[in-house]
């Protein structure tokens, strides 16, 4: 409902960067990136995605190109966001927690 809300009242690029923040929140979050800070925004020659976030003890940032389109579909589609992780994933496995491995043995076992 909201959504809709928010479509009719909102221009077309306040609606792109906001559908965007939220593609970007939910890989970063899938990921396990701990302690970030980003901005996603359009610039001239492209949107850029620029992340800070906390590694043991510091800070590293990295910026890169994303498509706003790619973004938008990751929202839907499993299958894109899966990409967008592993594209990212190399860039920000410093800040990331360990993934906790799967259980192998049957509980109460």
């Amino acid at each position: 409902m909201w959504r809709n809300f928010f479509a009719a009242i909102m221009p077309p690029l306040a609606q792109d960067i906001r559908s965007a923040r939220e593609a970007v929140e939910r890989v970063l979050e899938e990921i396990g990136v701990r302690g970030f800070v980003y901005t996603v925004e359009q610039k001239e020659d492209g949107w850029m995605l620029s992340v800070e976030c906390a590694t043991d003890g510091e800070w590293q940032a990295a910026s890169w190109r994303v498509d706003p389109a790619e973004l938008n579909a990751s929202l839907g589609d499993a299958a894109v966001r899966a990409k967008l992780r592993a594209d990212w994933e190399p860039r920000l496995r410093a800040c990331a927690t360990p993934r906790k491995a799967p259980r192998t043995t049957p509980r109460g076992a």
